[in-house]
């Protein structure tokens, strides 16, 4: 019954009234043909429409910005989506609708760097109809974007002043990822870290705010390659940075280029074990490693500026 009454939803979403724009979850219905792309929205056109009202949520007499942002991978949603977006908005700041399936983290870094009175944060299951909106096209090479680097420091100066957090770049900080699925540091040793002045991290149970606080003292960073490419953002030109490859490089810091923001580097391991929760085609790139001798000496190269 639930598949019918959806069928019959956006069967009327197709032949509705008079509105330009008709955004249901990942759907948007136009009258207007779409030519960026944006293979997260599903663009669907209306060629004829019918006298009949629909039941949405009416966001009209407004133009406005779509941010649809349905991942919870924070690199995805940085490199593929924000940043192409964000490059267009600062040039021609509006009021911007967004649909991020209530990720706290993304929420309050959209929160953090636009102003929260532009923002209006759609529910995904309510179906919306707009007079006028500006769709910006996915990305991911930030590097085809002249001015990129200092888009970033914009972005992360504007964050670090919105929580009142000064840089102080004193601390050696490793984030080996052990509090997710994939691509963990296994059997990292607190000797070792204790011993080279080490602190491990646990990003992701952090609050937007303690997040930004801890990268902000970061002097060295250690971590495995994957989304946390995302934290490279909040760090600066002085930082001395190592990443983690399982079995080959594999590192988005360097194809897309965050890895030009810091002083970055590249290992590569071999000692692996396999991650029940790989999802990417190869199932070996997405490998735990282990914290063996040719981890420690890189390290240990990082955090002595020797590398």
């Amino acid at each position: 019954m639930n598949k019918i009454q959806e069928f019959i939803k956006k069967l009327s979403f197709r032949l509705s009234a008079n509105e330009s724009y008709l955004l249901y979850q990942n759907q948007l219905f136009s009258k207007h043909a779409i030519t960026v792309k944006h293979d997260r929205i599903q663009f669907i056109r209306r060629w004829i429409t019918f006298p009949f009202k629909l039941n949405t949520q009416e966001l009209h007499g407004e133009e406005f910005y779509l941010l649809l942002i349905h991942t919870n991978n924070i690199a995805h949603f940085f490199h593929d989506v924000f940043f192409p977006f964000y490059v267009e908005w600062r040039k021609n700041k509006k009021r911007v609708c967004v649909s991020i399936k209530g990720d706290h983290f993304q929420r309050d870094f959209l929160e953090s760097v636009i102003d929260p009175q532009d923002l209006i944060f759609l529910d995904y299951n309510t179906a919306y109809s707009f007079s006028n909106l500006i769709i910006t096209p996915e990305g991911r090479d930030l590097k085809i974007y002249p001015e990129y680097l200092n888009i970033c420091r914009e972005i992360k100066n504007t964050c670090f002043t919105k929580h009142h957090i000064v840089e102080a770049r004193n601390k050696n900080l490793i984030y080996g990822r052990n509090e997710l699925s994939r691509k963990n540091l296994l059997d990292i040793d607190q000797q070792f870290l204790q011993a080279n002045n080490i602190e491990q991290v646990f990003l992701s149970k952090l609050s937007f705010r303690d997040y930004l606080d801890t990268l902000a003292k970061a002097e060295t960073f250690t971590y495995m390659v994957g989304a946390g490419v995302f934290n490279l953002l909040f760090l600066d030109s002085s930082v001395r940075v190592l990443e983690i490859n399982p079995y080959r490089n594999n590192s988005w810091a360097q194809m897309f280029g965050l890895s030009n923001l810091c002083q970055f580097n590249v290992v590569i391991s071999n000692n692996l074990a396999n991650s029940s929760a790989a999802t990417q085609d190869e199932a070996i790139l997405d490998s735990h490693v282990y914290f063996d001798n040719q981890i420690e000496a890189a390290i240990k190269s990082l955090v002595t500026g020797n590398n």
